[in-house]
């Protein structure tokens, strides 16, 4: 027999000093509170469905496909058609869309198909238009009246001493008054 059992001898590995958990613990309650809302009743006592709940004409066992009913392949739930190709992002549909019994089955698929295809020929004729359009469009340069051209470093021109005035940053020359 162990001579050090206790009934809490596992308790030790759940304590925050050895799981490295600070944080206070959350205080619990005693009694579960009720769970909110209902059970709906949909059969009797004798597992007969109730005449409020709908059923289906196809089938007395609902629209469940099989294993052996199921296609071979089966398409992704979610496709983006943003980085395929026109014809490939039509292929991809149509494969989605060719199953009808698959995709109305209560286990069935419902595909989320995202984004848009593109066409890789029809974005290079784009690119090209807008490079032609930006080079018609171009504005001719202004040209701006007042304005003479003058040496920085003339004595004439009042010089700024802050470091960043000048084109190049460096040490400046005291300015001669």
């Amino acid at each position: 027999m162990a001579t050090n059992y206790s009934a809490n001898q596992y308790e030790k590995a759940f304590l925050p000093k050895y799981l490295q958990n600070w944080s206070p613990a959350k205080p619990t309650k005693e009694n579960i509170s009720s769970h909110e809302g209902y059970t709906q009743i949909i059969a009797n006592d004798r597992g007969h469905l109730l005449p409020s709940v709908p059923r289906s004409k196809a089938s007395p066992w609902g629209t469940f496909m099989g294993t052996w009913q199921m296609p071979s392949k089966i398409p992704p739930a979610r496709v983006t058609l943003t980085s395929r190709t026109t014809a490939g992002a039509a292929s991809l549909t149509e494969w989605i869309q060719k199953n009808p019994d698959l995709l109305k089955a209560s286990n069935g698929l419902c595909p989320e198909i995202l984004g848009k295809p593109h066409d890789p020929d029809s974005q290079k004729k784009l690119r090209k238009k807008s490079i032609t359009k930006t080079v018609q469009a171009a504005p001719s340069p202004t040209i701006i009246p007042n304005f003479t051209a003058t040496n920085p470093n003339s004595p004439d021109q009042p010089q700024s001493s802050h470091p960043s005035a000048g084109h190049t940053p460096g040490p400046q020359s005291p300015v001669n008054s």
